[in-house]
């Protein structure tokens, strides 16, 4: 029984101190760290200024701590990219590019704290322990790249691969910036489009230059019919099951296409799920929503589990995944059910914005269990 007690303790602290980390990056987004108290700490967290302590033996060790969590999540973040990149310098490249970009690791407040030790006098030598190496070693990895880069297209004899190698972070250090000061707002595809024209007109002989701005990116709406929402039968299972591919990859798992059709055919054929697909004016399928039936014992009603939301990259902030959610609330309020049940990852903040926006409120009064089985 004591060695139960003790694991759900060592649960409850981890939950705590997770807690506390994320509630010091909100106060310090909001007043920096020379305005920052434990009690503002406490106050986002929901908890009592005493309670931080029983955590942390101090604010700085409890600062020291959100910077060395987050330092830790981009150095996985930029390792997990290259790895999954391979050997061509070119695929590196991008995938620094796209580390840095990545929504969850450059959250607005993450922007903040990290911006705040940067420039804080006193924070600098804090921030050069903690993130002094890591820097380093991003640099040598953007160096190293950037030079093989050079020597494939035979330009090394008046090409630098030191200034390419500062050009490529200072580009990344201005979107940072960027991000910090338009919040929720930024144009992630749009800083998309600046790193790629400026990848194509460094290093032509490896990269293409993207398509126009006025190409892309444009919104889409059912109201203008730009935008198609469908519900998915058996003629559509092919290009759901595409998108649900594509979707399980995203949660890291291995593509498997035949495993993918399956399950969308079934579900469709057996009717265990309701899923819409999006389509464009000239019926390219670009995202969908998934949504199980359940019932809720308390309120004796039904209610719809939205377990898959995915839209494709090219199509996102335009618009898309707002229509299917839509969508999803029409179908569950015309079946007469009493609410919508999702989940998101705790630092799935572009997600989390959405949700909020359309009015999903976030469950701060049950814990969410899991038994996994064989």
């Amino acid at each position: 029984m004591s060695e139960k007690k003790s694991g759900i303790n060592t649960a409850i602290q981890i939950e705590r101190r997770r807690l506390l980390i994320d509630a010091t990056m909100s106060a310090i987004s909001e007043h920096g760290l020379s305005k920052l108290t434990l009690a503002k700490i406490a106050g986002f967290a929901g908890l009592s200024a005493g309670s931080v302590n029983f955590h942390f033996s101090s604010k700085e060790a409890l600062l020291l701590e959100t910077l060395s969590h987050l330092a830790h999540e981009f150095e996985q973040s930029i390792d997990h990219a290259l790895e999954a990149a391979g050997n061509d310098p070119a695929a590196r490249l991008q995938a620094l590019f796209e580390a840095a970009l990545d929504p969850e690791i450059t959250e607005p407040r993450k922007m903040a704290v990290w911006f705040a030790y940067a420039s804080e006098a006193r924070a600098r030598a804090d921030y050069q322990r903690i993130c002094g190496a890591q820097d380093k070693k991003i640099f040598g990895i953007t160096l190293q790249t950037c030079d093989q880069l050079i020597h494939l297209g035979g330009k090394q004899d008046y090409m630098n691969a030191r200034a390419m190698a500062n050009s490529v972070q200072g580009l990344i250090d201005e979107i940072w910036q960027e991000i910090l000061y338009a919040g929720e707002n930024y144009d992630r595809e749009d800083a998309r489009y600046i790193y790629l024209s400026f990848l194509a007109s460094v290093f032509p002989w490896s990269f293409a230059a993207p398509d126009s701005q006025t190409n892309r990116g444009s919104s889409l709406s059912t109201k203008d019919k730009s935008l198609r929402i469908v519900r998915v039968e058996k003629q559509q299972v092919n290009e759901t099951s595409k998108l649900f591919d594509l979707y399980r990859q995203f949660y890291e798992e291995t593509a498997d296409a035949r495993l993918a059709r399956k399950f969308i055919g079934d579900n469709v054929s057996k009717e265990r799920s309701v899923i819409f697909l999006a389509l464009d004016k000239d019926d390219t399928a670009l995202g969908f929503v998934q949504l199980y039936p359940s019932w809720c014992s308390v309120a004796a009603a039904p209610f719809w589990t939205l377990y898959d939301l995915y839209v494709e990259h090219a199509a996102r902030k335009r618009g898309v995944g707002k229509a299917l959610m839509a969508q999803a609330e029409k179908m569950a309020r015309k079946t007469k059910a009493s609410r919508i049940d999702l989940e998101t990852a705790v630092d799935n903040y572009s997600a989390q914005a959405l949700y909020e926006e359309l009015g999903y409120e976030r469950d701060t009064h049950f814990y969410k269990y899991s038994l996994t089985l064989d």
